[in-house]
C-alpha cells in the first residue's frame, strides 16, 4: 500500500499553493509595511522590528494556517461543522502567537534571542549560523503552537506508535523551515532586498518563491504520510 495517494497529495500541497498565491498577490499589490498599518489603523498591530528582519515569517503563518483549514476536510472527528466552527479559534490562535504584542510573538522572539545570545556567547560563529539556529527555534515554536492549534480542530485522541513520531517529524520539518527561510531571507537581505520597506520586487519574489518551495517540502511530506495515516 501507497504511503502517500493522491488525495493525501493534494491535501498537503493545498498550503503551498496558498502561500504562493500569497506572495505574488503581494508582489502585484505592491504591499509594504507603511501600506499594512495605514490600512489597519489599529493600535492591535504594531509590526516593529521582526517585519523588517524576518518578513518571510508572514508566509509560513499562511502557509500554517491553511494547513489547519485543511484539517476541516481530512479529519475525522469531531463533524465536519464543528470542525469548521474551530477553525476560527484555531486560526485566531496561531494569529495572537505571531502577531502579540508585535509582529513575531512569541514565536519569532525567542529564536532570534537565542540566536543573538549564542552569537555573544560564542555558541556559534558567524551571522549565518546565528539566523540558521533562530530561525530554526522560530519554526518549532510555529510548530507547537500549530500543534495546539490543531488539537482544537482534530479530535483523534486514539493513540498509535506513528502519532508521536509523526509529531516529532512535524516539528523537525517547521524547524527546517524556520531555518531555511530565516538564512535565505538574510541572504537576500545583504543582496538589496528591502521588502517590507520597500514592495516586493520581481527578483525577490522569485527569491521568495523558491525559499518557499524548499523550506515547506519536508512538511509537506510529513503532512501527506499524515493523511494517508488517518485514513488507513
Amino acid at each position: 500500500m501507497a504511503l502517500i495517494d493522491r488525495r493525501a497529495a493534494i491535501g498537503a500541497l493545498f498550503p503551498l499553493v496558498v502561500t504562493l498565491v500569497a506572495a505574488v498577490w503581494v508582489h502585484a499589490a505592491g504591499v509594504t509595511s507603511r501600506m499594512i498599518e495605514a490600512a489597519v489603523d489599529s493600535p492591535w498591530l504594531i509590526l516593529g522590528v521582526y517585519a523588517d528582519r524576518f518578513p518571510v515569517l508572514a508566509f509560513a503563518v499562511i502557509f500554517a494556517i491553511a494547513r489547519l483549514f485543511v484539517l476541516i476536510f481530512v479529519a475525522q472527528r469531531p463533524m465536519i461543522l464543528l470542525r469548521l466552527i474551530l477553525f476560527v479559534p484555531a486560526a485566531l490562535l496561531v494569529l495572537a502567537a505571531t502577531l502579540y504584542p508585535t509582529f513575531g510573538g512569541i514565536v519569532a522572539r525567542p529564536g532570534f534571542i537565542a540566536g543573538g545570545f549564542s552569537l555573544v556567547n560564542s555558541a556559534v560563529t558567524g551571522a549565518e549560523a546565528g539566523f540558521l539556529l533562530g530561525g530554526a527555534i522560530a519554526g518549532a515554536m510555529l510548530g507547537l503552537v500549530t500543534g495546539l492549534a490543531r488539537a482544537l480542530m482534530d479530535w483523534s485522541w486514539g493513540f498509535t506508535w506513528g502519532k508521536p513520531l509523526r509529531a516529532i517529524l512535524a516539528l523537525v520539518a517547521y524547524a527546517f523551515m524556520g531555518a531555511v527561510l530565516a538564512i535565505g531571507w538574510s541572504t537576500l537581505s545583504a543582496a538589496g532586498a528591502l521588502f517590507p520597506r520597500a514592495p516586493l520586487t520581481i527578483i525577490e519574489l522569485i527569491g521568495l518563491v523558491g525559499l518557499t518551495v524548499v523550506a515547506t517540502a519536508p512538511q509537506i511530506a510529513v503532512a501527506a504520510l499524515a493523511d494517508r495515516a488517518r485514513r488507513a
